[in-house]
């Protein structure tokens, strides 16, 4: 059973709960998955997070129920399990651009239907043939860095990361942690929740005795085997389409399974180069 397979598990356990109080947690478990690193899978391969792929199912077969006109709008806001009538008002409007009163009275009607996976399957979706990988074992190591929250919804992470990196390298942050190892600059991601808000804690590794400074943390890494992705380029698109290589790509369709740990990414004198600038990115596997 590959990452195609495990989603279609999820897809099909959500089209037969789409009535019933489900969360992301449980369509992880369903598919076999840890809900962290299902929720990314999930997200590069399709398109959509869990929580919005349900969200839009759901509003899409409320929207039917409405045309039907069998039942009263309530009735179908707390169908779907929406708490309120004014809750439901705002989903509905917001996905459809209509009042649910005003959906039963048009005669078009857009519908977010349930994704095939075939298709997915056949897509060929990021060029990965200039990424080299390997595979080695880090001992623990301990970083300390500036942490900001994100999320991957609406991609709102492709917009922040970056000015996250700006701000960091602006403010000269940097020079305020002691003790560093090294050069390399990190990026670790975790605190990840149900709905895609993780934390991105930008800094450097350091001695494991060194002072945290305010506004600071300090963020310790057990020891972890990892594959590590060369991806060439300095420029943002080249580490983004590295990272959707990783997940769209190259995880659905090998046999790795990931380990429960943080992804990092690793910027060092290299990728300052003039001639051939690359990064690496670390993903923890078993």
């Amino acid at each position: 059973m590959d990452y195609y397979d495990h989603i279609e598990l999820a897809i099909s356990f959500m089209e037969k709960h789409l009535t019933e109080n489900i969360r992301v947690e449980d369509v992880s478990k369903n598919a076999f998955q840890s809900r962290w690193h299902f929720q990314r899978i999930f997200r590069y391969v399709t398109g959509y997070s869990v929580y919005t792929y349900l969200k839009k199912r759901r509003l899409t077969e409320a929207g039917n129920d409405l045309i039907l006109g069998k039942e009263k709008i309530i009735d179908i806001a707390l169908k779907y399990h929406y708490a309120t009538p004014e809750s439901f008002l705002r989903a509905f409007r917001t996905e459809f651009g209509i009042n649910p009163s005003d959906f039963r009275k048009t005669s078009e009607h857009r519908n977010f239907l349930k994704l095939e996976i075939e298709p997915l399957r056949d897509k060929i979706r990021i060029d990965g043939s200039r990424i080299k990988t390997q595979i080695i074992t880090k001992n623990e190591f301990v970083l300390i860095g500036k942490p900001r929250r994100t999320t991957m919804q609406k991609c709102q992470n492709e917009i922040d990361i970056p000015k996250f990196w700006g701000d960091f390298f602006g403010e000269g942050l940097m020079n305020f942690i002691p003790n560093r190892i090294g050069n390399s600059l990190m990026g670790i991601y975790t605190n990840w929740d149900y709905a895609e808000n993780f934390d991105v804690i930008i800094g450097a590794q350091v001695k494991d005795d060194s002072k945290v400074p305010d506004g600071f943390v300090i963020h310790r890494m057990k020891p972890t085997k990892y594959m590590v992705f060369t991806v060439p380029g300095n420029t943002n698109e080249d580490i983004l389409n590295g990272w959707k290589y990783i997940y769209g790509t190259w995880m659905p369709n090998t046999g790795y399974e990931r380990e429960f740990s943080d992804d990092f990414d690793v910027f060092d004198d290299r990728f300052q180069s003039e001639t051939n600038p690359e990064s690496e990115i670390y993903i923890p596997i078993k």
